[in-house]
């Protein structure tokens, strides 16, 4: 579970009340000051497409069983996600929050509720014939507004629907919307005046901004932006200049077919035309849509001065899951050999002498990004320095952008889908799964068949894919209570070690076993990372380390589990190339046919730095990534 909220900036908006739209600044180009709106941290809100407000009617249809067309449709309206169990989306328009949708974990659906604000907007289109309100009577009205509960004596009247549970809104008998809350008794025990304690428990709202504004499309959002916008690319503009005079590498834009990407693209266009790179990192577990969408853009390009480079993971990710097991939140194992190994390797391969490399990273994003620098080394990838132009961005400012140049965006982004990259990232909320089991369906079913043999193969119950306990390799504390109020048990950690040691001592000697046979034909290839190698007869020696097909001799512990490391890279190698980038002295390459690394025995020199970065011994840390 995510706590929150997180505080990663402004957490407000401003809103023009005349053109009814919302404001990047303080200020309407038109008509000047806008009022501010403020809203749940982080704030980083962006716009509904056709689809999302669909999805909207559809929730609050089913829960208050009206049609909110004639409120919503023509509005301009925001999505903000906020911090949750789940995700969680404020929805915005006419200048105040409206309501929500929330996605419940436990249910596996979603789950509308109203502001005051939304309240009195259906309660004034629908009155009586919309579900989930009680009517109570006068002399409850002011303690309400003040934030009393809603006690069944007060009850005048409730709609017959209400569930334990159930999000519902409070009328006082003069026709006043005062509240909204949560109902903690059925409707039977609402109306029943002998019934004692809590009827609903309300949320205590100190202003109302109830408003009705005019329609709105998005050429009135631009207008109204138009100079704040270009004082932020300008600003942006200034950023890259500065930093490709001051950092003298070639230059490149990473593009992930993602918006923040496009909007960085977009600006290396109006600022260098050409004579730049396009990076796309293709993971092998992209959505075919993102595939198409990188192609289109590649063929607008033709015949600028413009290099398109792709890195291409290949089937690596599906290929390393029989070493890995699914990947998690706490175990990235996945952005490492699908991410950071191929972008290494092109890396090298195109700018054997660095690359300056603007990047769509945002401080909106995470904490870990927020107190990034805007200019930063990646120690994972040696040749890159990382530069973010819309650093301070957020995501309606990368919109607006978007717009406001009529850039091509991922076509993705219309069905209802916030993340843009790998389709099954464990990152993903539970209500993005289930976005992806709507939309795209196929690619969750590919997923939902691979989760279904580690389910048997770690004995695991169906709760394992349907609630997401997949996405972590040790479980948090979160999703500890989430598994004992469904009533399943998850273990705590699971673990997947297909090569597994064991140390013995026998006199003055360590020895190290494995659960199979040593291939001293495979260690020979990998032994120099240890030390000098000899070969004997019937063993291989490196150092003081003697390796045998049944066991490796050594003199101390800590030199038989480097021992086991390095068995372990031979054998578990999934070619990722992270360890071939890190090399100093360019002594390791990954062989073409068998995809696993080999070592240059003259270039060598045993400095052991591969061992500090292959993803087979370093996966345990989620902090570690990359920042492409």
């Amino acid at each position: 579970m995510r706590k929150g909220p997180v505080f990663l900036g402004k957490a407000h908006i401003h809103w023009c009340e005349e053109c009814n739209v919302p404001l990047i600044s303080e200020k309407c180009d038109i008509h000047g000051r806008g009022f501010r709106l403020d809203l749940t941290p982080p704030a980083d809100v962006r716009f509904a497409f056709k689809k999302d407000i669909e999805f909207i009617k559809r929730e609050f249809k089913q829960h208050y069983g009206v049609d909110i067309s004639d409120i919503i449709d023509g509005k301009i309206l925001l999505l903000n996600k906020t911090p949750g169990e789940d995700d969680v989306y404020e929805i915005i328009f006419d200048g105040y929050i409206f309501g929500w949708l929330r996605f419940d974990p436990l249910e596996l659906k979603w789950k509308p509720g109203l502001k005051v604000e939304g309240a009195m907007a259906l309660w004034k289109h629908f009155g009586k014939k919309m579900k989930k309100w009680v009517i109570v009577d006068k002399g409850a009205k002011n303690p309400i507004k003040k934030g009393a509960n809603v006690l069944p004596v007060g009850v005048i009247e409730a709609e017959s629907s209400i569930k334990i549970g159930d999000d519902v809104i409070v009328v006082s008998e003069d026709g006043e919307v005062i509240a909204t809350g949560i109902a903690k008794k059925p409707y039977e025990k609402l109306i029943d005046k002998e019934e004692r304690g809590t009827g609903i428990k309300t949320r205590h709202q100190k202003i109302v901004n109830y408003r009705e504004g005019k329609t709105a499309e998005m050429e009135n959002v631009i207008v109204a932006n138009k100079s704040a916008l270009e004082n932020k690319v300008n600003e942006a503009r200034r950023f890259m200049r500065r930093t490709v005079r001051n950092i003298n590498r070639p230059i490149a834009v990473a593009f992930s077919g993602g918006k923040d990407s496009l909007a960085v693209l977009g600006l290396m266009l109006e600022e260098f035309g050409e004579d730049f790179a396009i990076f796309f990192n293709n993971t092998g577990i992209e959505f075919p849509e993102t595939i198409e969408y990188i192609e289109k853009i590649k063929r607008k390009l033709e015949g600028k001065k413009i290099k398109f480079i792709v890195a291409d993971a290949k089937d690596a990710f599906w290929s390393a899951m029989s070493v890995f097991s699914p990947p998690g939140r706490d175990y990235r194992w996945c952005c490492k050999v699908t991410k950071l190994g191929p972008i290494t390797l092109t890396i090298k391969r195109y700018y054997p002498n660095g690359v300056l490399m603007f990047v769509g990273q945002r401080k909106y994003e995470s904490m870990q990004r927020y107190k990034q620098p805007r200019v930063w080394r990646n120690p994972w990838v040696p040749n890159e320095i990382g530069a973010s132009p819309i650093f301070h961005w957020n995501a309606l400012e990368v919109w607006l952008y978007i717009f406001s140049r009529n850039l091509e965006y991922n076509p993705l982004y219309e069905n209802r889908l916030d993340r843009i990259g790998c389709f099954m990232c464990p990152s993903s909320s539970l209500a993005e799964f289930q976005t992806l089991k709507e939309e795209k369906r196929e690619l969750w079913e590919k997923w939902e068949k691979e989760l279904k043999k580690w389910k048997e193969r770690f004995g695991m119950p169906e709760e394992w894919i349907t609630h997401g306990f997949w996405r972590w390799k040790e479980l948090t504390k979160g999703q500890k209570a989430v598994a004992r109020e469904l009533g399943v048990k998850i273990p705590e950690k699971r673990s997947w070690e297909p090569i597994r040691y064991s140390i013995e001592r026998e006199n003055e000697t360590v020895i190290l076993k494995i659960n199979t046979k040593i291939l001293l034909g495979r260690i020979r290839e990998v032994a120099p990372i240890l030390g000098e190698v000899t070969e004997e007869k019937g063993c291989i020696r490196v150092d003081e380390m003697v390796f045998t097909e049944r066991e490796v001799k050594v003199k101390n512990e800590n030199e038989a589990l480097q021992a086991y490391y390095l068995i372990k890279r031979a054998y578990e190698c999934v070619g990722c190339g992270v360890c071939v980038g890190k090399c100093p002295e360019n002594a390791l390459s990954i062989n073409t046919y068998t995809r696993k690394i080999e070592v240059d025995w003259e270039r060598c020199i045993h400095c052991r730095e591969c061992m500090e970065v292959c993803p087979l011994l370093k996966i345990k840390n989620p902090q570690e990534g990359s920042q492409l």
